[in-house]
């Protein structure tokens, strides 16, 4: 690897003070070879670039961004193999300067480079970016990779899209055509810490499936937008401190509403296919095409306020329908009649309307289809064949689990 300072002729428009050549078993273009097969970056007065010049310029940048990294990451992994973690991170503070919390940040990226060899050469060579490999790396770590096949999709790919086609990818190999299994990984792999600083300040992390993040980042939106009407000119904050008061107001006021007793209202889109021949909904999906599993699609439906349309392959809005939301008052009969979850006798205000008959099949939105119950109860549901009865004297609705056989109404005589 030939890696150095040295003098050069003007390049780009600007004045050359130094060059630094970064390539691996190489001639240097220094030494007059004319090799362009290296990454010769120049240190240029950039004041004195126009635009494409200055253009051309970040793009020279990042690809010797990208095959520095590619080094850095074969020569971690190989510090490692010999020497063991303690030596590397070490050796890494040393070299790179860096703090002992970066150096296991650049170890943890190395080895998960080192499982895809070829998307760590297509970083060395500059056909990828850094943000391209570790989205790779995650992958293979995650499920089954055609890694060559990814890798070309990641030379003409943004990042966004190619976690989109990584993620169809690893759906079609694994067989989970609706994205159901992987959905549960994610929902298995949900955590939040709560810590506090060196500073005294306090960080809060989370990681959630795109599901709950989707409902999550609604809220969230709404109440940072909220912040921001609020106030005018100067008094206005930064969106990244409204947004921290909002996280704030949500968790530490009850029911997180505007008013402090009534839930926040937000939107989530789902975008589904009609069958109209069967008389389905097909390949539901958030708005941003990430699938959800059929039972994941009720579950949203039961629980939103849903207001179906029809619109054509534009997503130009052709017919509005019916909602499925209960009033007000249809929500006071269910709490008068039910007081509460049919399966666990939980109180009303932890409570959402189920539909006996789904909404989505057809089913009114009236009291002899409605009935309350808990988030638990509702997952029963909707995942565990749980199935709402009514009891052949009283006719009180109430949960009856797969296992147990429904009551025997009398013999009239």
């Amino acid at each position: 690897m030939y890696s150095g300072v040295v003098t050069r002729g003007n390049a780009g428009g600007g004045t050359v003070v130094g060059d630094v050549l970064v390539d691996a078993g190489i001639a240097c273009p220094a030494a007059g070879s004319g090799s362009d097969a290296g990454v010769w970056v120049g240190v240029v007065d950039v004041g004195g670039l126009d635009d494409a010049g200055l253009d051309a310029r970040l793009g020279l940048l990042g690809r010797a961004l990208s095959r520095l990294e590619g080094f850095l990451a074969e020569a971690v992994a190989e510090k490692q193999r010999r020497c063991g973690s303690y030596d590397t991170a070490q050796a890494i503070r040393k070299g790179l300067r860096h703090s002992g919390q970066k150096a296991h940040r650049v170890m943890r990226d190395a080895e998960q480079l080192s499982e895809v060899p070829a998307a760590r050469d297509a970083l060395s060579q500059s056909r990828i970016t850094s943000e391209h490999a570790r989205i790779l790396g995650g992958a293979a770590k995650a499920g089954p990779l055609d890694e060559e096949l990814m890798v070309r999709a990641a030379e003409t790919q943004t990042p966004e899209e190619l976690r989109r086609t990584v993620r169809d990818h690893q759906d079609e190999l694994a067989g989970d055509v609706d994205g159901k299994k992987r959905l549960a990984r994610q929902q298995k792999a949900r955590m939040a810490t709560f810590c506090e600083q060196d500073d005294g300040m306090w960080r809060l992390y989370a990681l959630f499936d795109p599901v709950t993040a989707q409902g999550i980042r609604a809220v969230l939106n709404k109440r940072t937008d909220m912040a921001w009407h609020q106030h005018t000119g100067t008094e206005r904050l930064d969106a990244r401190h409204r947004r921290a008061d909002a996280i704030a107001e949500l968790l530490t006021r009850t029911g997180g509403g505007e008013t402090g007793d009534q839930p926040q209202t937000a939107s989530v889109v789902i975008v589904a296919d009609y069958d109209t021949v069967d008389r389905q909904l097909r390949r539901p999906r958030l708005s941003d095409g990430t699938r959800l599993p059929a039972e994941e699609f009720r579950r949203l439906a039961c629980d939103a306020e849903v207001l179906t349309g029809i619109f054509d392959t534009d997503l130009q809005c052709l017919s509005l329908g019916r909602q499925r939301h209960p009033s007000p008052q249809l929500r006071a009969t269910l709490i008068a009649r039910d007081q509460g979850c049919i399966g666990c006798g939980k109180e009303p205000e932890w409570c959402v309307t189920h539909h006996i008959h789904h909404w989505e099949h057809g089913g009114p939105t009236q009291p002899d289809n409605l009935v309350l119950v808990c988030g638990d109860c509702h997952h029963k549901t909707h995942h565990r064949n749980w199935t709402v009865e009514h009891h052949p004297d009283t006719r009180r609705p109430y949960l009856r689990p797969p296992w147990q056989q429904p009551p025997t109404p009398p013999q009239r005589r």
